[in-house]
């Protein structure tokens, strides 16, 4: 019982944590934002943070792969029961570019100063990736059974290809195309192109 006990408090406490950063980072951005705000809005102790999250990029990893899977999960599975095509991949990757550019940390992200910062996040810090991966891997083999993705193709290789492609695109929303409309067939031809089956 006092193990159950203890580990629901530590449960709680990094839900405190999590809030507390989820709370200040809109206001702080990630370049401002220290681990002693996060202890002193969460009522801990610096050191109880770093108990929990070694540094503030595996907190602000957390709070973005926590986004990932109550949002863009969500909606990537309920769109992915489609039948599987070429033109329904196109689709998820865009609507999962539309969510990610309603992402709360989107205006600091767009400041040229935070995008390199960010990139190094999500692909420095592995529980970025690995929420993308339990979106994406499960629709990834549905579409590669469907014979709409390449054959010996490494999944989890398209989910850093996508990855990295959307995340240019949210920082660099006008460089490619100016509306969606324009931006699908680059989408298609290019991005996604290079491991469907032709």
């Amino acid at each position: 019982m006092a193990g159950f006990v203890r580990g629901r408090a530590e449960l709680d406490t990094r839900g405190r944590i999590l809030s507390a950063a989820a709370e200040l980072l809109p206001r702080f951005t990630i370049a401002k934002l220290t681990m002693e705000d996060v202890a002193r809005a969460a009522g801990i102790a610096r050191q109880t943070v770093y108990k929990h999250f070694r540094s503030k990029d595996d907190l602000v990893a957390e709070l973005i792969a926590m986004e990932l899977r109550a949002n863009h999960g969500p909606l990537m599975r309920d769109l992915a029961r489609k039948e599987p095509s070429a033109e329904g991949l196109v689709v998820l990757f865009m609507e999962q570019l539309t969510v990610g550019r309603q992402f709360p940390l989107i205006d600091p992200v767009l400041d040229p100063a935070i995008a390199p910062r960010m990139a190094e996040l999500i692909f420095g810090v592995p529980a970025v990736l690995e929420a993308l991966e339990e979106i994406w891997l499960p629709i990834l083999g549905k579409y590669s059974d469907a014979g709409v993705i390449r054959h010996g193709v490494e999944h989890r290789r398209i989910v850093r290809w996508i990855t990295y492609q959307q995340f240019w695109l949210i920082t660099h929303p006008d460089v490619l195309a100016k509306t969606d409309d324009d931006l699908e067939p680059y989408v298609r031809d290019f991005i996604l192109g290079g491991f469907l089956q032709h």
